[in-house]
């Protein structure tokens, strides 16, 4: 499931420059041209890796250059020091590489395989200023990102923010052959595996720092009922941890998952790739990407996959449909327009998993399917429209405006596990389906300036969503099924259902400002703040009918954070932030009242280092979180009367120590790795006093990952193969509504191993490689899920 022929950066026009600086992987140049002679400038660029070299020669130089990764992978450059021009410069990094640098009349520069005999020769090159080789918004050469706007929502170095964000590249998703976001995530510190099974989505969305994020973010923008979720054009995956809430508004303490899809490129580029695997896992893939006219004003890109595989899950089939075209109109040298749109459906039986005794040993085998395999099951479509316009003013400012309307439509009819009595799981048909309507409007403006000895990046923002359901839902009770390694399950669902329609429906409108400063001398000093204001309404309706109290709250929350560059390698933060989330429609106290909403604070310090050139970039957090107004369901009382309520005023903490490092070891030898400890504890409880003092549901205290990879050099006999490997560890945890039944930890092998020649690339991976049993997560007794086993991937690319 790994390419090789995947340019991460276009070679750009003159007059796209101005648009967004590059997609990434490039060195960019102003689009303000004017022709200069060469002239002999200072370097001093240690001996490293050779696109690192490259690209920081570019830079001083103020070329644009375009590299395309699998040229440079596993090769070095001898230092480059002196005072020289940049031919010389560029001749001394490649010497011995068997490449070189070739330009064009707009002064674009192509790294590219020299002929035999030839040397560097560069043509009268156009200068003016010149940027950082990658944004936060396009593709990552190599693994270790140096650039993110998921915490700031401003293009901002991960050295300088005052708090703990991680990426994962595309190239980390493609070497671990991931194939969900699950995949990516759990290369994070701190970001486990929800134990969720109560709906119909397929993406399991994770607990961030003891806490369940239930929304998913894409591109910045919220996605609150995510059924569906394909990989086909993601570019990376961000993790911001601690509360969000100051730039996203109503979202758990914990933390978000954002992923940010790939946008069109000027190169023209087409892959296709076939992968197979395990239990007839069959998938095809397809990227293409270029201009759409002659001189570059318009480009696009078109994603599509189409995946069919069955399961180690007996009765399971998955089939799923994904296509994301996109088109990047350069309007003019300072705004661009990016139209997007995103579907994907799948269809798939429903799984509720295995039974568990009460010390969370299985009572059958992974494969056993305790469900009709004759029901419908579950289908998904998820539908993204949107358009992001930017526009940058003379004066420094920028504008940008978002919009996107999301709709995630779940069908789902199946038999779901209750309870278990004697050797019987007692079951409840249900035949549910449920709409979701999301429109999203941001607005921002993002100035640079200075006011005396301060520089300023300050974002003032105003938002407006508007989020709608239909839900219809049929259940009744059905007749048990007895527990065994191959469960017979037959229902006939009755002729007449009635479904009432209930509604809900959600107005937000914020506004919120950032101002991140820089101080004392070369701005070693870096000072953020930024606060928010939320007003948000939602009323809910069965049948046209109010069925609930209509919620309003309004809330005000902040965060500040202070970072110091100790040196150029070593700075240290520390920072204080707030969430808030109103509670959902129906939630309300025994006298059918609605509960105050969940606030959070968290405060955080930490230690950001680069190694070798910032090669290598590692992260170290401590944290503590309080969640108040936790809202709590009264199981006892809908147990004896049916009542539908939930406890007010539950308190909840916790507190962790993270570690994470990516990047380059050396040329050849990369790594990606992760350990978090998570203390959960419940501070208040009224309703259920005997919990206080426990941990959390659901959540292990302890977590990492390492996974590490090698490549051949080019020039040696096992030139163009590549090999990785890993182990992921999960400790101890419970299910994720009865914190009694524990789970036992577990530890998986992954390995992989891959081919480059030309512009085809070949691979094998393995996940789970000593075929581990365990249970990856559970809601309780009835329902848990058993890890998939050893399972096989293979893929063959070719572009062109």
């Amino acid at each position: 499931m790994l390419r090789l022929a995947i340019h991460r950066t276009p070679l750009l026009r003159p007059s796209a420059l101005a648009v967004f600086l590059a997609l990434s992987g490039s060195v960019v140049a102003s689009p303000a041209f004017a022709q200069v002679q060469e002239a002999a400038q200072s370097f001093d660029i240690p001996a490293g890796q050779l696109d690192v070299t490259l690209t920081r020669i570019a830079r001083q130089s103020g070329h644009v250059i375009s590299i395309q990764p699998d040229l440079v992978r596993g090769l070095r450059a001898a230092a480059v020091q002196g005072k020289f021009g940049a031919s010389e410069a560029y001749r001394r990094a490649l010497q011995g590489s068997g490449l070189e640098v070739a330009g064009n009349s707009r002064g674009t520069l192509t790294l590219r395989p020299a002929p035999s005999g030839s040397s560097v020769t560069l043509p009268e090159v156009q200068v003016s200023a010149s940027a950082d080789a990658e944004t936060a918004y396009g593709a990552v050469i190599g693994y270790a990102a140096r650039r993110s706007a998921t915490a700031t929502k401003t293009d901002t170095p991960l050295r300088e923010t005052p708090t703990s964000v991680q990426v994962i590249p595309r190239e980390v998703l493609e070497d671990q052959a991931a194939l969900s976001l699950k995949d990516a995530y759990e290369n994070v510190s701190g970001v486990q595996m929800s134990g969720n099974t109560l709906n119909a989505q397929s993406e399991v969305l994770p607990y961030i720092r003891g806490f369940e994020s239930s929304i998913l973010m894409r591109n910045g923008l919220r996605a609150t009922t995510a059924g569906a979720v394909d990989m086909i054009n993601i570019e990376r995956v961000e993790v911001l941890k601690g509360p969000a809430s100051i730039l996203y508004g109503a979202l758990e303490p914990g933390g978000i998952v954002n992923y940010v899809t790939k946008r069109p490129l000027a190169e023209s580029r087409h892959i296709f790739e076939q992968q197979f695997g395990s239990y007839d896992f069959r998938r095809t893939l397809i990227d293409s990407t270029g201009k759409l006219d002659d001189n570059g004003a318009a480009l696009y890109r078109i994603n599509f996959a189409r995946t069919d595989s069955d399961s180690f899950r007996n009765s399971m089939h998955l089939e799923r449909t994904a296509i994301a075209p996109s088109v990047l109109l350069n309007i003019s040298p300072s705004t661009e327009l990016l139209l997007d749109v995103s579907y994907v459906k799948e269809k798939q039986p429903y799984d509720t998993g295995i039974p568990l005794d009460d010390k969370g040993r299985p009572l059958a085998r992974r494969s056993a399917f305790f469900n009709d395999s004759k029901l419908a099951g579950r289908e998904n479509e998820d539908l993204y429209v949107g358009y992001q316009l930017t526009h940058r003013l003379d004066s420094g400012w920028t504008l940008r405006n978002q919009l996107q309307f999301h709709r995630a439509h779940n069908r789902n009819e199946a038999l779901r596990p209750r309870g278990i009595v004697g050797n019987n799981l007692t079951m409840r048909y249900q035949n549910e389906d449920k709409q979701d309507d999301e429109t999203q409007f941001v607005l921002d403006a993002t100035g640079k300036f200075a006011t005396g000895g301060l520089k300023h990046t300050l974002l003032l923002g105003v938002e407006h969503i508007r989020q709608t359901t239909d839900w219809r839902r049929f259940r009744q009770n059905a007749p048990a099924v007895a527990i065994s390694n191959h469960p017979s399950v037959s229902y006939t669902p009755p002729t007449t259902q009635p479904m009432p329609l209930e509604q809900a429906e959600t107005r937000w409108t914020s506004f919120y400002v950032q101002d991140q400063i820089s101080l004392l001398e070369n701005d070693r000093l870096k000072l953020l703040l930024g606060g928010r204001f939320d007003d948000v309404k939602t009323e809910s309706r069965t049948d046209g009918v109010t069925s609930s109290p209509a919620i309003s709250d309004t809330a005000f929350t902040g965060r500040a954070g202070l970072l110091y560059q100790l040196n150029r390698d070593h700075a240290v933060y520390v920072s204080s932030s707030q969430s808030f989330k109103p509670q959902q429609a129906g939630v309300v106290d025994i006298n059918n009242g609605p509960l105050s909403p969940e606030r959070g604070k968290q405060v955080e310090a930490g230690l950001k280092s680069g190694f070798f050139n910032d090669a290598l970039l590692t992260t170290f957090s401590v944290y503590k979180i309080e969640k108040d107004n936790v809202a709590v369901f009264d199981q006892d009382l809908n147990n004896a009367t049916g009542q539908i309520a939930y406890f007010p005023g539950v308190r909840q903490q916790s507190r962790g120590v993270e570690f994470d490092v990516t990047g380059n070891l050396t040329s050849q030898l990369k790594l990606i790795a992760s350990y978090g400890y998570s203390d959960t504890k419940v501070l208040e409880n009224a309703g259920a006093p005997l919990l206080v003092g426990g941990h959390l549901p659901g959540v292990a205290a302890q977590a990492g990952k390492i996974w590490v990879t090698y490549e051949f050099l080019r020039s040696g006999p096992l030139g163009g193969f590549g090999i990785g490997g890993g182990v992921r560890h999960v400790g101890k945890s419970s299910a994720q509504t009865d914190v009694d039944l524990k789970l036992d930890s577990y530890t998986v092998t992954d390995v992989g191993v891959w081919y480059n020649w030309k512009n085809v690339r070949a691979s094998l991976n393995i996940k789970n490689l000593f075929d581990k049993d365990y249970i990856a997560r559970a809601s309780f007794n009835a329902i848990a899920h058993p890890g998939a086993p050893r399972m096989l991937f293979g893929s063959v690319s070719i572009g062109f």
